[in-house]
Parts: structure tokens; C-alpha cells; sequence
């Protein structure tokens, strides 16, 4: 059957042959398919956009579907995966004209098609370990889930109806109140982020004139989960659309209107005020959850203008009272149209009722090191606070957030500060505290703007230390890569669940670096079982309409006792020259536990354009299996982390060989028995950051660790079984002297080095 395409397709650009598509990305993608092993994927076409700057393929996808469909997806959808060359992150976009509306779709215009959200993460997170095996994988993952109806994971929050907009306004709890009188708002806007309106109810302080707002809160019907929409931009098609959730936007505007006309200075206010109509949009879940999208939708024109327009209003032309009220036209019926005014759709955030924790004192030690500091959020702000006060560093610090009511809940700023950036606020209460100016730059670490990219060169070349509280794994392995020597480097993050503060730190000769000792943690949480849900995580709690707007649930007196544990152990770990790897878990009678490793010294080798990584302890426990076993031979599989983006490898743990494994003084064959579990329960445990990454196995006493004509068959069906994941095949041999030998495989090469522990 012939599938009509979407007409963008053929207005895209012109079609081009592989050899000369640009992106490294896309030629990556291509030579995937073209290699057969991509299963169900048939490459079409490939085309580029006038301008150059894009290149989209074609791609026919076949997808597993049920009988019964939850959705009109076809045994073969066809896709466009849209590259950049400046390595934006890849679009989805399904070409089939008449493809169906789903939940878990990226708004498009509607003359384009319609965009798969195959991944929630952010791209600098996803690019560390993306390939194309993995990112078709997700495309058919989606189409399949869309087929039976599954795109929504019942541990993810509900998702928002409409996409974040440019605008937030933040609005007092105690507003949206159903009320008989409207509530009466001031606002201003922060001179470092206009789109963000700051409001607070009248007569409050200094702030007793007109207001700016007046609030109509209106609550729709409940709805179930679709595709992500634009908000409506004009005051009809709101109307429009809040018909069919049960709500009469013109009745309510003309009752509100009429029940404010006057020329009397209360009405002349509230008609002079821009309406902001706040509506609640329960969105319901299949498995009965419910939360509110809550979005604003803000008046150019003041409210008496807005009556007028209705056609209920008039201006005061009389003497009586101010020429600038309205008053009720006499003998004229309302319309029953929406006037085509424009509105300002807001997402909108409640005001923070509560007041923040108590202020955490340490002892004051005088400590003139430059600091960058990157990340100015919870735990970022109240290192810094607690470090300031105890008279330490001079300050650099970079963030791109800006502070918003939800952070009040554990964050270090004050309520004065929201809407402010982080960096600003928190440069202004380190300055407060020293006395001493305090460097800052509003900035994405990874991707700076031009502008400031040179300064925060220099800042981070000239500084002491510099402590990462970004919670980032990419921030944290950017830098692990700087050039050395240079400052030491540590990081600094609460797990999921907010029930543990991990510190990892660099020696002072910064070997091992941030990378190695992420490897060495995540050995840690592998081999400790008290460990085993410290990266296991609750569902978070939604702040605001984004489908990113989360927060982790982690209380102020949780988050106050973690940050002054952390602060000390930074205090602690600079005092001494040894790298550290601690975490510091707290139990619910409010005890705190201390787990730790051992640093070790690593080894790194480059195998071809990858690099392989483990350390003497990763040795040292292949060497107590091996001994284990001996005169026979053992082995099992090798657990570590993959950076693709970097084409590097971590060892971080080895397996000991499956019950039904079979060894001899010349043999082993590894069994299977327990190893899927196992393997799943590691990933589980480390987030996903580790994986099966390759074999190990042992040879008996005298022998080299060479590999023989053996390794090298089992070495190769290795490389078969991994390439089509995007990731070279890994292999180890221990020797007596506790030697280990490690191969690493692409298809055509098998490249070893012998490293001694």
C-alpha cells in the first residue's frame, strides 16, 4: 500500500548521495544502516535543506504491533531523522501525512509533520552515550508503545497540555482563591529577565497603587494526557478552546466586567488593571492520577478596554465622576462573539508561602583560594553560604537558572531574590557576607555563550579548586578533561532520592581524575550492600507546565543536614593531598552512615582511537577470583561505563563466573546461569551509567596472558555481538604476578596491550 508522504517532505531540499551528507551524526547513521544491522530499517532517500545548514534521511521503519491497535500505526511507518551540522540534537519527524495525534509528541506547526519525543533527557546528557543502534532502537520503541497504547510510563509525571512559554508570571497562593472580589496584583519584572512577572497583592509595602493585574482563577474540565500544544494567542481562540472543557470564557468575562464597572476609584482601578485569567486544567491520567496544568493568559488591553470590545462598556463621557472609568451601556444587548484581542499565555508559578531553614554556622578559617563554583542551586547555594561564612575562597560562580518558589524550599536565596538569576542572587549574599566582590557568569558551563566563553576560560585557568554542584555527568567529565595541572577538581551531588550526599575529589596531583573516581564510586555502590537503592529514586514533584518541571522530593532539613556534611567534607578532603570517593547516607532515625573507597592508582590505555580504563582494584579482584579457582581456569563478564562522545571505557567490576560454568587447567566456558539478572541489577543499581562492556577470563599457573587462537575466535564473536550497539568488544586475561592483559575489538582490528598491576 502506498503511503501519501507529508507534503514538507518534498519542499525539504534536494536529494544527495550518501558520500555527501556533512554531519558527522548522519553519516554515522548511514553507515549503520547500510550495514545491515539495523533490523526492519530500509534507508529511502537522503536530502539537504536549501541552506545547507540541515540533511534528513528517509528511513522506513518496520514496527512490532498488536492486533488490537491503541492507535492508527502502520506495520511500516516512514520517518525523517533531521541532523545539524553544529550538532544540535537530532529531530524525529514521522512523514506519513495522516499520522495520528499522540501524547509524547514535540509541538509542530501544522503545515510540518509531526515530531516524536523518543527521549526526555537533555541532549548533552543523551550525547554521552548515544549511538545509532540505541537512538533507532528508541524510534522503534516509540512507534511500538504508540501501537498499544504504552507511550506514557506510569512512573513519569503527568504530562502538561501546553509547552512552556516565553513568559512566567508568579503569582500569590492566595490569589487564585474563588472569591466574590477579584484579586488585585502588582507586578514588576526583573531588569535581568523580562519575561518573568513578579506579583504581590496590593497595599503590601510601598506598593499601595493601581494595580497592574486583576486575577479571574477559572478551573476546566478534566481531560485526558495528548500532544503537547502551543497556548492560544488571542482572547477568541482561548474562548475556543475552554468550550470544550466546560468553561464560557464570555460569560465570565462579562459578568466579571459588569461587576467592576463604575467611576468610582475602586473600579477605575480594577478597569484600568490588565486581566490575567489563571485556569487550572486538570489533565487525568489513564491509571486515574490527576494534576493541574496551570497557565496563565494575560490581557494586553486593560479590563475596561476588554468590556468595551465585548460590547458592554463604554467610557465615562459624563461629568460624573472620573473620566477615566466606564460605565454600563443602557440599551445595547452584549455580544455573544470573543473579541480577536491579543493575549500573553504565561506559565504560571505560585508564590512560596513559607519561610526558609534555619541558617547552618561552622567555624570561621580564613581561606583566600580562588573558587569556581559550577552551579548555584540547592545544594551549590548553601555550599557556597556555608563556606562563605566560615571565611573561605574567593568566589567565581557559574549557573543559567534563575530561582523560581519551588527552590525557596531548600535553596540558600530569599524569597526577595525570585525571579532573579541564581548566580546574581548568590553572588549578592557571598558580597554581603565577605565583603569582597564575587565574579559571576549567567551561563550554560557546557555551552557558553561567545561572549563569555574567554572569561570563564580564564576564571577556571587561574583557579584553586573548583567544586562541580551542577549534578551533571557531562559537567563533571568536561572536567575531568581540562588540561593539567591545574585546579583540583571536585564533585559534589545528592542522589535521587535525597537520602545521600556524594563527594568525589581529586588528589592534589589530580590522578585519578573526576572520571576514574565516577568509575570507582559506581564500584562502590556495586560491591557495598547497603548501597543497593542509593541511586533508586520517587517520582518527583511538578512545579510548573514544563514536562521537564520536575523536583526531587527531598526535604529543607534533609537537604540543610546533607549540605553541611558536604561542606565540611570538602573543607576535609582539601586538607589532604589523596583523591576521596565518600558517601554519606541518612537514615530515617536521622543517623548518618559512611561508605568510602579506597582510591586507586588507574591504568589507562589507548587501543586505537579508544581509551581503556580500570584501576589496581578492578585488578586486584580478578586476581582473587583467579586464585579462587585455581589450578582451573575461570571468568565471567566485565561491568563498566561507555562514553561514546569520548570513546572511552571504564572498567568498574568483574562477575564471577555463573554457577553452570565449567573450568579445567586448559579450559573455561562460561555458563549463563543468573547472569541476565545480574547484569540488569548492576545497571539498575549505577542509573544505567553501567553496563556489560565485555569478558574476562583467567589462565593457569606459567601460562601467558597472551591471547590464544581461543581468545581470539571468542574476542571476535564478541565484536559481532557488540556492533551493533556502536561499541567495541572488551576483553581481559589474568595471570599469575596478578598480570592482566586487556584486548579491546572493532570489526576489522583486535589491538592489546599488557599492563602490570
Amino acid at each position: 500500500m502506498v503511503v501519501a508522504l507529508h507534503p514538507w517532505w518534498a519542499g525539504f531540499g534536494p536529494p544527495v548521495e550518501s558520500e555527501q551528507v556533512a554531519p558527522d551524526v548522519a553519516r554515522a547513521m548511514l553507515a549503520y544502516v547500510a550495514s545491515g544491522l539495523a533490523p526492519a530499517v530500509t534507508l529511502v532517500e537522503a536530502r539537504q535543506s536549501g541552506d545547507g545548514a540541515l540533511v534528513a534521511l528517509h528511513l522506513d521503519i518496520e514496527v512490532e504491533r498488536p492486533q488490537d491497535l491503541a492507535a492508527p500505526i502502520r506495520s511500516v511507518e516512514p520517518v525523517a531523522l533531521v541532523f545539524g551540522t553544529r550538532g544540535e540534537q537530532p529531530a524525529v519527524l514521522a512523514l506519513r501525512a495522516d499520522f495520528p495525534e499522540t501524547m509524547h509528541q514535540n509541538w509542530t506547526p501544522d503545515d510540518k509533520p509531526r515530531a516524536l519525543c523518543i527521549d526526555d533527557r537533555p541532549w548533552a546528557e543523551a550525547q554521552l552515550t548515544s549511538t545509532p543502534a540505541d537512538f533507532i532502537r528508541r524510534i522503534q520503541l516509540w512507534l511500538a508503545k504508540a501501537a498499544r497504547g504504552e507511550l506514557h510510563d506510569t512512573a513519569q509525571p503527568l504530562e502538561p497540555l501546553f509547552f512552556r512559554n516565553p513568559a512566567t508570571i508568579i503569582i500569590p497562593t492566595a490569589a487564585l482563591k474563588q472569591s466574590d472580589k477579584p484579586a488585585e496584583l502588582v507586578g514588576h519584572v526583573r531588569s535581568e529577565q523580562a519575561a518573568i512577572i513578579v506579583t504581590e497583592f496590593v497595599g503590601q509595602g510601598a506598593n499601595n497603587y493601581a494595580p497592574q493585574f486583576v486575577v479571574v482563577p477559572l478551573r476546566a474540565a478534566p481531560q485526558g494526557m495528548r500532544r503537547l500544544q502551543r497556548a492560544p494567542q488571542t482572547l477568541d481562540a482561548l474562548a475556543q478552546q475552554l468550550q470544550e472543557c466546560g468553561i464560557d470564557l464570555g460569560a465570565e468575562l462579562r459578568a466579571r466586567v459588569i461587576e467592576w464597572k463604575g467611576v468610582d476609584s475602586a473600579a477605575i482601578r480594577r478597569l484600568h488593571a490588565r486581566i490575567a485569567l489563571v485556569i487550572a486544567f486538570p489533565v487525568a491520567g489513564a491509571d486515574g492520577r490527576q494534576a493541574d496544568d496551570l497557565r496563565a493568559f494575560i490581557t494586553h488591553d486593560t479590563a475596561g478596554d476588554v468590556g468595551v470590545a465585548l460590547g458592554i462598556l463604554g467610557r465615562n463621557e459624563s461629568d460624573i465622576g472620573s473620566g477615566g472609568g466606564y460605565v454600563q451601556m443602557v440599551g445595547m444587548a452584549a455580544g455573544t462573539t470573543i473579541p480577536h484581542l491579543a493575549i500573553e499565555p504565561a506559565d504560571v508559578h505560585l508564590g512560596f508561602n513559607r519561610v526558609a531553614g534555619a541558617t547552618i554556622s561552622g567555624q570561621t578559617q580564613p581561606d583566600t583560594r580562588r573558587c569556581v563554583l559550577i552551579g548555584a542551586g540547592s545544594l551549590g547555594s548553601q555550599l557556597a553560604i556555608n563556606l562563605a561564612r566560615e571565611g573561605r575562597f574567593q568566589w567565581t560562580i557559574i549557573d543559567n537558572d534563575h530561582l523560581m518558589p519551588h527552590n525557596l524550599a531548600r535553596h540558600a536565596l530569599h524569597p526577595i531574590d525570585v525571579g532573579r538569576p541564581k548566580v546574581i542572587g548568590l553572588a549578592h549574599r557571598i558580597h554581603a557576607l565577605l565583603d569582597e566582590s564575587v565574579t559571576f557568569f549567567e551561563a550554560d558551563f557546557l555551552h557558553p555563550p561567545a561572549e563569555l566563553s574567554p572569561k570563564i576560560d580564564e576564571a577556571i585557568g587561574s583557579a584553586d579548586l573548583i567544586i562541580d554542584a551542577s549534578a551533571s555527568v557531562a559537567v563533571s567529565r568536561r572536567l575531568a578533561n581540562l588540561p593539567r595541572p591545574g585546579a583540583r577538581r571536585l564533585s559534589v551531588f545528592f542522589n535521587p532520592a535525597g537520602t545521600a550526599v556524594v563527594l568525589l575529589a581529586e588528589g592534589r596531583d589530580s590522578s585519578p581524575t573526576l572520571h576514574d573516581l565516577e568509575a570507582q564510586y559506581h564500584r562502590l555502590i556495586q560491591t557495598t550492600s547497603a548501597l543497593a537503592q542509593h541511586l533508586q529514586a520517587e517520582n518527583g514533584v511538578r512545579y510548573s507546565g514544563s514536562c521537564r518541571a520536575a523536583t526531587n522530593r527531598i526535604s529543607a532539613s534533609r537537604a540543610a543536614q546533607m549540605s553541611a556534611t558536604a561542606s565540611q567534607a570538602i573543607v576535609d578532603a582539601l586538607a589532604s593531598d589523596k583523591a576521596t570517593v565518600r558517601v554519606w547516607t541518612l537514615a530515617a532515625d536521622h543517623s548518618v552512615t559512611l561508605a568510602e573507597a579506597a582510591v586507586q592508582p588507574v591504568q589507562k590505555i589507548a587501543l586505537g582511537d579508544w581509551t581503556v580504563t580500570y584501576d589496581e582494584g578492578l585488578a586486584a579482584q580478578i586476581a582473587a577470583l583467579r586464585s579462587e579457582r585455581l589450578p582451573h581456569e575461570t571468568g565471567g563478564v566485565l561491568l563498566g561505563i561507555t562514553d561514546t562522545s569520548r570513546r572511552s571505557v571504564h572498567i568498574v567490576t568483574a562477575l564471577p563466573a555463573p554457577q553452570d560454568s565449567t573450568g579445567s587447567v586448559t579450559a573455561f566456558e562460561r555458563g549463563v546461569s543468573g547472569l541476565a539478572a545480574a547484569v540488569k541489577d548492576a545497571a539498575e543499581r549505577s542509573l544505567h551509567q553501567v553496563r556489560y562492556v565485555g569478558e574476562w577470563h583467567s589462565h593457569p599457573r606459567g601460562s601467558s596472558t597472551r591471547p590464544s587462537t581461543t581468545d581470539i575466535r571468542q574476542l571476535c564473536w564478541l565484536t559481532q555481538e557488540l556492533e551493533s550497539e556502536g561499541v567495541p568488544a572488551l576483553m581481559a586475561i589474568a595471570g599469575d604476578n596478578d598480570q592482566l592483559t586487556v584486548l579491546l575489538a572493532s570489526t576489522l582490528t583486535v589491538m592489546a596491550r599488557q599492563a602490570c598491576s
